[in-house]
């Protein structure tokens, strides 16, 4: 019985519901059971999130009591920590904090190192391939057609195209690609270049930042220092001098 009946089934129309009157389509889109399913599973997930939100305040201790109640507040509903102050530190965590700050630097600062040589070395490939002659023969069938031959004509592409060794796109793939500025006026890897300045200067900045935190444990260390002046302060960086220790 079970096989007659699903066939059966198989033969029956599929339920469509209706769709929004022409009449009432200002009031938008005719809801259909599979919204309504979404729309109640998101209703019912935050009835159950708003009771367990109730239950959990209900049941709280008003007595409840901890010491980080003190630092920790909450503004317009945002929990706000203070951060601890630097005078109630000692000088050996402030320490181990500056050498914490230093090998995440000493990470970031490899890590931009790698990218800055696979950059170059990409860069370099697209140099070369732009650098190095190629041909590409055409064969036509008759003199005349040899002397009104256009090569923008038979790639399908743009003219300014023609002077680049790869990557040549077609005029269909052009009206489909979106340029900032005109597509012939664009350098082959210049987006590429950017790139490459720009983590070259980050990775200049962190390396100045790791020199400095450098400095500012060794100033911390033991043993007098003394800072010497030089002609111009304000450009060139500070120069430290440790008084030296005759060591028995």
């Amino acid at each position: 019985m079970s096989s007659l009946k699903s066939a059966m089934k198989s033969g029956q129309r599929t339920h469509r519901e209706r769709g929004q009157v022409s009449g009432r389509k200002h009031l938008g889109n005719l809801e259909k059971h599979k919204d309504y399913v979404l729309r109640a599973k998101d209703f019912h997930r935050k009835k159950q999130i708003i009771k367990g939100l109730k239950k959990k305040a209900f049941e709280k201790n008003p007595d409840e009591f901890y010491f980080q109640m003190v630092s920790s507040k909450t503004k317009k509903g945002v929990h706000i920590q203070d951060r601890p102050d630097s005078k109630q530190l000692t000088k050996e965590q402030i320490k181990l904090m500056k050498t914490q700050d230093v090998n995440y630097l000493n990470v970031k600062h490899n890590a931009e190192a790698k990218k800055i040589e696979k950059l170059k070395s990409n860069l370099h490939f697209t140099s070369l391939a732009d650098a190095q002659p190629r041909t590409h023969i055409f064969f036509v069938d008759s003199k005349k057609e040899a002397k009104n031959f256009d090569a923008a004509e038979r790639m399908n592409t743009h003219p300014e195209f023609l002077s680049r060794t790869h990557n040549i796109p077609t005029l269909e793939t052009l009206k489909k690609m979106e340029f900032e500025q005109p597509a012939p006026n664009s350098k082959a890897g210049e987006k590429g270049y950017k790139e490459l300045q720009r983590r070259i200067e980050r990775k200049s900045k962190l390396n100045e930042s790791r020199n400095h935190l450098v400095l500012q444990r060794k100033l911390m260390g033991k043993g007098s220092v003394r800072k010497q002046k030089t002609e111009n302060e304000d450009d060139e960086p500070p120069v430290f001098k440790w008084k030296s220790i005759r060591k028995r």
